[in-house]
């Protein structure tokens, strides 16, 4: 035999054996070309509620090999296979149509299934189908009535009649005293159990009261809740298990009191605390003086003040709810009387300057009452000052150390200064100490600046004040004079400026030109004046005018040219004439050449326009200004004339 052709055979024959059992196509089934038939089919669901679809299918072939197994594969994307949820057919695994059942199913869920038939070749799927499960809701539910009805509990249930399609994650009771329709956003009791049916217990409820209830079952789409159901709890009582506690920590105005409300008895009780008298052996709240000490039941305590001095007391608990008010047993105490303070020190005055000292003191002992005043007494007119002679600086209330600050004192002058406490029993004073303020010395750290800005007439000064001298600057400016090398406010000129430290300026005025001057800043305060550096200047002479500039023609019309210019100073002396100066040759002259005034005196900016002049002629053009010292020209500009 040809070995090509019987290799050839070989593979043929092995790649028939293979074909039937390899595995499905792209629409993953199985193609059996001997038959040209589909090994499974799914078929369309027969019924659907909203947890649960009955599912069809079909196996057309098992190819000749037993089936293992049998089934349809759902999942909520478009293929399904058997590693998604399925559902197995059980009994004989055979050709031909079955029925399966899915439950546990969403509510409002699309699912896709298929059939699908697997032997030891591999698993043939039929075509995907679909379908939707009903839409879900809240749960269904009834209310039991209400039981076992007491002041302060109450027995209630309900029943889940229908779950609504999803599995429920709580249930309970929910109730209220103010809304006749109660949700589980008001008070509820929620039970653990897998019953649909149950019953829980209500507590701590009000004493004669209107209360409405309904059962509830809560599913991830919401809550549902059955029909509301109201009852009342039993009529209210007195609260009681009250004490009155032993009265603690007397003073001779206040005392420690309080008590213990053991059961309100369902009704609240809206007010407790203390009810005492000194005149009535058994007070009550309509007879004796009331201290409210919050509400409810409980431990309370609190503080009776503003008692007389050595005074018996009796006084008893009391609560108060919808029924009325009970009381504890009378508990009866006497206040003390107390002592004055003693060990009341006074502080050595210290931080001495001329209108402030600090000082103090230390009570010892509050003589077993409370202080309600301390503070010191001093006075510069009597050696033993009190509250009643003296002026007084509070350090507030209580014992202990206190520091005080005295201020707006007279300087140079002697103070007597005690400390003081004062209790119910009256005021103690410390010893006297003596203190004298001082006196302030001179402003210092004054400097004087060199002076800029001089003209003949006038000289821009400034300076600086650094310290005040621990007083108070009264005035401040500057001294000068041309006679004197040490000017001072008695012997020169002062300009005032003001009276505080920091930097100080002034132009000084109507000074005579060409002459040395003296200078320099002073302050004055209580302790008298202090002056800075000298310095000295002398005024510029007078002189011509000074800074005369000549513009370049701006303008030259047809019949007219403007001429411009500009005179920084009048040097010193007041301007007698101004104008310009112009000629057919260079650098004209009030004598040389053709003048044309500008009316005014003033220094600055000046033109003019003027006409009369020859066409097709080159000029020359200058400012000038006049005055009693003299003339001053601009340069010389040329321009010329069409």
């Amino acid at each position: 035999m040809n070995p090509k052709n019987f290799n050839i055979r070989y593979l043929y024959s092995l790649f028939m054996l293979i074909l039937p059992w390899t595995s499905c196509d792209d629409k993953d089934k199985f193609d059996f070309n001997q038959h040209n038939k589909v090994a499974v089919t799914t078929l369309q669901m027969t019924g659907v509620t909203k947890n649960d679809a009955t599912l069809n299918g079909r196996v057309n072939t098992n190819n000749g090999e037993t089936l293992t197994k049998v089934g349809i594969c759902y999942a909520t994307h478009q293929k399904p296979t058997v590693n998604n949820e399925k559902l197995l057919k059980t009994g004989d695994l055979d050709t031909g149509a079955f029925t399966l059942y899915a439950q546990n199913l969403k509510p409002a869920t699309t699912y896709y299934f298929r059939a699908f038939a697997t032997n030891k070749n591999g698993t043939a799927y039929g075509d995907p189908l679909s379908f939707t499960t009903q839409s879900g809701y809240v749960a269904k539910l009834e209310t039991q009535s209400a039981s076992s009805i007491t002041r302060i509990t109450a027995e209630l249930g309900g029943k889940i009649s229908d779950d609504g399609g999803y599995p429920v994650i709580s249930k309970g009771v929910c109730y209220s005293n103010v809304s006749s329709f109660p949700t589980i956003s008001n008070d509820k009791v929620s039970i653990d159990t897998q019953s649909t049916s149950f019953k829980v217990n209500l507590s701590k409820l009000k004493a004669g009261t209107v209360y409405y209830a309904r059962a509830y079952a809560t599913s991830s789409v919401g809550t549902g809740y059955g029909q509301v159901v109201n009852f009342t709890t039993l009529p209210p009582i007195v609260a009681s298990g009250i004490t009155t506690a032993t009265v603690s920590s007397v003073t001779y105005s206040s005392a420690s009191v309080g008590g213990t409300v053991l059961d309100d008895n369902g009704s609240t009780v809206t007010a407790r605390g203390i009810c005492y008298s000194n005149s009535n052996t058994t007070p009550s709240i309509s007879s004796g003086t009331v201290l409210n000490i919050g509400t409810g039941t409980g431990s309370f305590s609190g503080q009776l003040t503003g008692l007389t001095v050595n005074t018996s007391y009796y006084v008893r608990a009391f609560a108060t709810n919808s029924a009325g008010t009970s009381y504890g047993p009378v508990v009866g105490f006497k206040t003390l009387m107390p002592e004055l303070p003693s060990s009341v020190l006074t502080t050595v005055p210290y931080a001495i300057t001329k209108t402030s000292a600090y000082t103090g003191g230390s009570i010892g002992s509050a003589g077993g009452g409370t202080i309600s005043a301390k503070g010191v007494v001093y006075s510069s007119s009597n050696s033993l000052p009190s509250l009643t002679n003296g002026t007084t600086v509070s350090g507030g209330s209580g014992s202990g150390s206190f520091s005080l600050m005295l201020s707006g004192l007279q300087y140079n002058t002697t103070y007597y200064v005690r400390s003081y406490a004062t209790n119910e029993a009256g005021t103690s004073y410390g010893s006297v100490s003596t203190f004298k303020t001082l006196l302030p010395s001179l402003p210092s750290s004054l400097s004087t600046y060199d002076a800029v800005s001089i003209t003949p007439v006038s000289a821009y000064v400034s300076g600086y004040i650094g310290f005040a001298g621990e007083g108070v600057i009264s005035a401040s400016g500057f001294v000068y004079s041309s006679s004197t090398s040490n000017p001072t406010i008695g012997n020169s000129t002062s300009v005032t400026l003001g009276g505080s430290i920091g930097s100080i300026a002034t132009i000084l005025t109507g000074l005579s030109a060409g002459t040395n001057y003296y200078a320099r800043v002073y302050a004055t305060n209580e302790a008298g004046t202090a002056y800075g550096n000298l310095i000295s200047f002398t005024t510029t002479r007078l002189t011509a005018p000074t800074g005369v500039t000549t513009y370049q023609v701006g303008s030259i019309g047809s019949t007219y040219v403007t001429f411009s210019g500009d005179i920084a100073t009048d040097g010193g002396s007041a301007l007698t004439e101004r104008g310009f100066v112009y000629s057919t040759s260079s650098n004209p002259t009030l004598s040389s050449g053709t003048k044309t005034t500008v009316s005014g005196s003033s220094v600055g900016y000046f033109n003019k326009s003027v006409t009369g002049f020859n066409r097709n002629t080159t000029y020359y053009v200058r400012a000038y200004a006049t005055n009693a010292y003299g003339t001053t020209y601009g340069s010389s500009y040329a321009f010329y004339y069409y």
